[in-house]
């Protein structure tokens, strides 16, 4: 019987899960991940808020292993040996496989700022959810490095829930325009949502420096705090350098569109942690991940059959719906912007959604 490793319970893994447990696949499959939970980041900001409970935002990956005839092994991959097909773990433990795939996410970027890696609290990997929750509303003086989708979510949702006990908005810093990947029209809405909501806002400002209590920027700036959340963008693990794997410029693993390493065919990839090469450009975020799932299940299928493979082809436009606090929502769609309750609902059904399919038997 054929050894399927699969590193990490990401989104795309998830799905594998679900379809062994429906298909009942001729495969001996393993899946190691450092925490017997995955928690769905797309919850992270109703979760801050108080609008769900942890059991609402995560996964207990041995429950849906169980149903799924797989074997959990909770701890992380230190290396991968492509040649011998073998993976090292953190614990010691040694892995071997027939087809290897990884969905392990992203670590979080600008983190090597003096005083960040100390100071700074951080969502990745996101079992740190829960700690990062209590210690920023627990906070008299709150700041967010951060200004894309997260850094903007997390600091609205925080600001929304704090105000209704009386406490202090959250800052946030950026070191460019709030939401920097979207339309002008996006960008401009957003930061009238913030100045509306009285958040402190400290645009185009790179942090410098990070002391036990104040954040300097570049520019000179002295901002007090207690407790920073830095949430400045993906990072690549360093797992594939380590392991001598091929990785692009930034030290993603670099897959074909058959999302298949070209020199290891028997290493897949999905979600954060990998690039496509025909698709440099394409974002690091969970929908592109949820997309990738059903050509990375039917192509590790095929590659066992000796099958040719599907392409992934992403699409030129990615709804994005963020909580902007006391249930309202802003939608970007292409042109569309609409910042409205009705947007809230819609990612509140979508992410319910998400969870109900993985939570049926949890």
């Amino acid at each position: 019987m054929k050894k399927l490793l699969l590193i990490g319970a990401g989104h795309a893994h998830l799905y594998i899960m679900k379809k062994l447990e429906e298909e009942k696949g001729e495969f001996d499959v393993t899946i190691i991940s450092p925490s017997e939970y995955q928690y769905y980041s797309g919850m992270f900001s109703g979760y801050l808020e108080g609008l769900y409970n942890k059991e609402d935002m995560r996964i207990h990956i041995p429950t849906l292993a169980k149903a799924a005839g797989i074997h959990f092994t909770e701890g992380a991959a230190l290396s991968i040996d492509a040649k011998a097909k073998v993976v090292l773990t953190e614990k010691g433990d040694i892995l071997s496989y027939d087809v290897l795939s990884i969905d392990i996410g992203s670590l979080t970027a600008g983190i090597d700022v003096p005083g960040a890696r100390k100071h700074a609290l951080r969502v990745k990997p996101n079992y740190r959810i829960e700690e990062v929750a209590r210690a920023m509303q627990e906070a008299k003086n709150p700041v967010v490095v951060g200004g894309g989708a997260a850094g903007v979510e997390m600091a609205l949702a925080l600001s929304a829930r704090r105000k209704l006990e009386d406490k202090k908005p959250v800052s946030i810093i950026s070191h460019s325009p709030l939401l920097e990947n979207t339309s002008a029209k996006a960008q401009e809405k957003i930061k009238q949502i913030m100045q509306d909501k009285n958040l402190p806002i400290y645009l185009k400002e790179k942090v410098a420096n990070v002391t036990t209590s104040q954040i300097i920027t570049s520019t000179g700036s002295q901002i007090a705090y207690d407790e920073v959340l830095w949430l400045t963008g993906p990072k690549a693990p360093g797992l594939f350098q380590t392991s001598q794997l091929p990785v692009d410029q930034e030290g993603y693993l670099l897959v074909e569109d058959t999302l298949q390493v070209k020199e290891y065919p028997a290493i897949f990839a999905a979600g954060d942690c990998a690039s496509i090469r025909q698709y440099p450009g394409l974002p690091k975020a969970g929908v592109v991940a949820v997309r990738q799932s059903e050509i990375l299940w039917e192509n590790i299928k095929g590659f066992m059959k000796e099958a040719n493979g599907r392409r992934f082809q992403p699409k030129d436009t990615y709804l994005s719906v963020l909580s902007t606090g006391q249930k309202q929502g802003l939608l970007i769609y292409g042109r569309i912007v609409l910042h409205h309750p009705l947007s809230w609902k819609l990612k509140n059904r979508i992410d319910q959604k998400f969870m109900n399919t993985y939570k049926s038997n949890g």
